[in-house]
């Protein structure tokens, strides 16, 4: 059996062969090390972020603010009975003009008639009883001169004369008394205006000055002109003074814009809500708007001190408190602190912190910090709709 025998050109080539291939997969895996390592050092590289910017502007030198409002009567009195008795007779109605002393309704009151009749017969003996004694008094008087009547007589005649005076004094007292109390028998107007109001009708029953009446027989109130009620929030109060303009509106009146002017303030905080209760003079000639309506009043105030204005998205909030970051001539950002003012919706007032032309980051990323280097891009102007 003729078997053939390796020989060493024949067993060595196979390992030639395999020591190639391994130096081609190790050239291959170097290679490709060396790239992965030359894109791994180009993406750590740094490089410079960018930021968009806007321009601090300056806020306005004056600037609205906008309060809930509520429309009052300028004036408003409820009418109570002063006298009791029956209501006799009412002469006006809900939401008709009224003047000044305008009788409204007429109270039947038999015991005050009965005395006042009363009062002025006991005025009428008591004048006649000073006139009795005043005749005997002067008679004295005469008298005493000559010696006829002792001073006895004479003392008793004056003082006869002196209460006599003085009953009459009395009597005179309680008449007036008596016809002021049959004059609240009238229910009048105290001003002119519209009733508001209108409790009673013929025929009632009414007791005069009860502590206990919870409701009036009429109220009366002045449309013309209203008092608009609002309450100033404290950072804006000292900028309140009489004469300020405003502008009242109110939504079942859209479209119409009404002039108003603050006629009065409380000048005092209130505890609870820390606002100052504010009153508008709103002229309303024709009567178009009813005391009680809901609306709202857009005040023209003067700026107390200068500001500017930036986007909301300006503001941050860091560990060392409320700041906005600027970016600096020689391009580096730098985190100042600020002082707001006023939430305008999409912008805000910076009082402190900020001044007109400084370059403002928008939104600043949280990993910025002071000093970094930044590329500004300014904001593009917002497309004009066509």
């Amino acid at each position: 059996m003729n078997r053939s025998i390796p020989t060493q050109a024949t067993v060595r080539a196979p390992s030639l062969r395999t020591a190639l291939s391994l130096a081609v997969a190790g050239l291959v895996l170097a290679a490709a090390t060396g790239c992965g390592r030359s894109e791994a050092e180009t993406a750590q590289a740094p490089a410079t972020p960018e930021v968009l910017t806007v321009q601090a502007k300056p806020a306005d030198a004056a600037y609205d603010l906008s309060l809930p409002a509520r429309a009052q009567a300028g004036e408003s009195a409820a009418l109570y009975a002063r006298a009791t008795g029956f209501v006799s007779e009412r002469k006006v109605e809900l939401g008709d003009k009224v003047g000044a002393g305008q009788v409204l309704a007429t109270i039947s009151a038999p015991e005050i008639d009965q005395a006042v009749r009363e009062a002025r017969a006991v005025l009428a003996q008591t004048t006649a009883d000073e006139e009795l004694a005043k005749i005997n008094f002067q008679r004295a008087q005469q008298l005493i001169g000559t010696g006829a009547v002792s001073k006895e007589y004479f003392s008793d005649r004056k003082g006869t004369f002196d209460v006599a005076v003085a009953a009459r004094n009395a009597a005179q007292a309680r008449l007036t008394s008596a016809l002021e109390r049959q004059s609240f028998t009238a229910v009048r107007a105290p001003f002119a205006g519209v009733v508001v109001a209108r409790n009673i009708e013929r025929g009632d029953r009414v007791v005069g000055d009860s502590a206990t009446a919870t409701v009036p027989m009429f109220e009366v109130a002045v449309l013309d002109p209203l008092r608009v009620v609002v309450d100033v929030p404290q950072n804006v109060s000292l900028q309140i003074q009489n004469g300020l303009q405003a502008e009242v509106t109110f939504p079942e009146l859209p479209g119409q814009v009404f002039k108003a002017e603050v006629a009065r303030s409380a000048r005092a905080l209130s505890r609870d809500a820390g606002v100052m209760r504010t009153e508008l003079r709103l002229p309303n000639p024709d009567g178009r708007i009813p005391a009680g309506m809901v609306g709202s009043a857009r005040l023209h105030l003067p700026r107390a001190a200068a500001a500017v204005v930036l986007p909301v998205s300006t503001v941050v909030q860091r560990a060392a408190g409320t700041q906005i970051a600027t970016v600096t001539q020689g391009s580096t950002l730098a985190y100042r602190d600020v002082t707001l003012g006023r939430n305008l919706g999409n912008e805000i007032e910076v009082l402190t912190g900020i001044a007109p032309g400084d370059t403002v980051v928008l939104a600043p990323n949280a990993l910025l910090a002071d000093g970094n280097k930044v590329s500004a891009k300014a904001l593009p102007p917002p497309a004009k709709k066509s």
